[in-house]
């Protein structure tokens, strides 16, 4: 039992570094808008903020269907594009929160690049 509590406090060590990390550099180049993704076993979360702080709009894949986990983010992210484009943003910064960048979070941020939306 010692194994595994030391094995997932060393996952979770890294995970905080990493999102510390990745944090520090993008609010060191002040963007005007950020998409930060929230990532749990079952659904995904993305929401746009301005330099406030202010929610602009935000999305989630717990009512969108689709055969995969990676199938139901491209839509969240093609929905969460449209929603950018309705309020007219062209340019955001994306913020994985400490997420590996691959599997639904790549998908995601895939979706809104083909969008028009540069990341």
């Amino acid at each position: 039992m010692l194994k595994i509590t030391k094995r997932i406090k060393d996952v979770m060590k890294k995970f905080l570094w990493r999102k510390k990390r990745i944090n520090a550099k993008i609010k060191a180049s002040y963007p005007a808008f950020r998409i930060i993704v929230d990532k749990s076993n079952k659904y995904m979360k993305a929401q746009v903020i301005d330099a406030t702080g202010k929610v602009i709009c935000h999305i989630t894949d717990k009512g969108i269907k689709g055969t995969t986990k990676t199938d139901t983010a491209t839509k969240a992210g093609e929905a969460l594009a449209a929603l950018m484009k309705k309020q007219g943003i062209e340019k955001a910064a994306f913020d994985r929160n400490g997420q590996l960048y691959h599997g639904r979070v790549k998908a995601l941020a895939d979706w809104i690049r083909t969008w028009g939306i540069a990341i």
